[in-house]
């Protein structure tokens, strides 16, 4: 079976949950500290308060129309804890009066582990997607009922699976099967939109290692379904070829895959919603990246959830625009210290003067900060930890790599060049096209197209 971080159920608490009384961000915050405490007698409830409100206070941490995550890191909390609370009528929460918070889900994490307290809070953020609160969640009566439908949410939220659907699934994953045999394909990989109706692949062994390649998930737990390795990765909006090299990059850079592998795909050809087209290639000659990331990875120059983070941001940005308006960015990830050498502010630096823990861009709260930034002429400057050192920065590298191909600008100028004289990455966002273009080394690694 595959491995996996431990799922969010872990973090859940019968004791922890409960329905809000509280009318204003600073009361409910308070009430869940209590709640959490009261479980947990070594923390200071104080302390703790204190932490999540000056966090509160710097950045606003309503994720979306109806969820808002406090958070606070403090010295020896070990584990992350939760504690997650319902407000029926909704709070007015942040400067904007025009939505209200009705799920509030405080974390507290330990000062010293960032990156365990970070994926919590991504995860939480990816469990609870969307514009409008699950129907079972707002149609809790008890903190029993709320407890469980925070449980049940990801059943809840997969919906049905087409019988008809499901059955030519099935057909074609048995045919995927027949052929890894015949041709002793080292790898069968699948990639679909979600794990749900997947379970029939126990009934098919495959002759070769399986691995899965799917949305970040949005269950409370991961179900058991029958693969060797779990590979979650930002599928929507991108046309299904393209998403299938952009898995195979990041798979073979994580050395789940070798190049010399035969892989069978199994994947949509319209959609990764549907599984009807079945691909045979080696991954050394027939892929059309030519490079990989492993010693970026393996290094820890770049820290693989932050990279994913931002392909994520800037698909979200791809397909979303700003203000009803496609926009166009630029991310520039790793190197930092060669990076800054070749940039000066063409603006405020507006992340200037922030702790690193307040703007790491693993924080859910800071998305829609920056896709308001992304307005911003100039690039987003970023450690390989993911903290974000600036936004609007101008690249004025004078080395260049390959000729850039005709019809490009400004934009991708910048984002090859600074990968021609640094070792950092960089993901431009065209603003006419909602491509997304990956360079490494002043060379295209990949460009991700939008479906229709």
């Amino acid at each position: 079976m595959y491995s996996r971080s431990m799922p969010l159920a872990h973090y859940l608490n019968a004791e922890r949950v409960c329905l809000l009384e509280s009318e204003t961000p600073e009361a409910a915050i308070e009430e869940l500290v209590g709640l959490l405490c009261a479980t947990e007698p070594d923390l200071d409830a104080e302390e703790v308060l204190d932490a999540a409100l000056m966090r509160e206070q710097d950045i606003g941490t309503n994720v979306s129309n109806w969820l808002a995550l406090p958070h606070a890191r403090l010295p020896g909390v070990g584990q992350p804890k939760i504690a997650v609370g319902l407000s029926r009528p909704g709070i007015a929460w942040g400067v904007s009066t025009q939505h209200r918070v009705q799920l509030v889900v405080l974390l507290v994490g330990d000062e010293a582990d960032r990156h365990d307290f970070l994926t919590v809070l991504a995860t939480l953020a990816r469990t609870f997607p969307g514009r409008k609160i699950p129907q079972p969640l707002l149609a809790a009566r008890t903190a029993d009922d709320l407890y469980k439908a925070l449980l049940q949410c990801a059943e809840a939220d997969g919906g049905s699976v087409d019988p008809d659907k499901l059955m030519e699934a099935e057909a074609v994953y048995a045919s995927a099967c027949s052929l890894a045999e015949k041709t002793g394909a080292g790898c069968l990989l699948v990639m679909a939109s979600s794990t749900a109706g997947l379970d029939f692949v126990a009934e098919h062994p495959a002759p070769c290692k399986t691995l899965l390649v799917t949305n970040p998930r949005r269950q409370m737990d991961t179900p058991d379904v029958p693969f060797d390795h779990l590979f979650e990765i930002p599928l929507r909006g991108v046309l299904p070829r393209h998403a299938l090299d952009f898995a195979l990059l990041l798979i073979i850079s994580r050395n789940l895959l070798r190049l010399d592998d035969t892989i069978v795909c199994l994947y949509g050809s319209a959609d990764a919603a549907r599984l009807d087209t079945v691909r045979l290639l080696n991954a050394g000659e027939d892929l059309s990246v030519p490079l990989t990331l492993r010693e970026e990875l393996e290094s820890g120059i770049i820290d693989f959830q932050v990279l994913l983070r931002i392909f994520r941001l800037a698909s979200e940005l791809a397909r979303e625009g700003r203000e009803g308006k496609p926009i166009g960015t630029l991310f520039v990830v790793g190197d930092y210290e060669q990076v800054r050498d070749q940039c000066h502010q063409m603006v405020i630096n507006p992340f200037k003067g922030y702790s690193d823990h307040e703007k790491n861009i693993l924080d859910p709260s800071l998305a829609e900060t920056v896709k308001e930034f992304a307005h911003i002429d100039g690039a987003f400057i970023i450690r390989g930890d993911g903290v974000i050192m600036s936004a609007g920065s101008f690249i004025r590298a004078e080395v260049m790599g390959d000729q850039l191909q005709g019809g490009l600008g400004a934009r991708h100028t910048a984002g090859q060049a600074i990968t021609a004289c640094t070792n950092a990455l960089s993901l431009v966002l065209s603003e006419s096209t909602g491509t997304l273009t990956l360079y490494k080394n002043g060379r295209s690694m990949l460009a991700l197209e939008r479906g229709s």
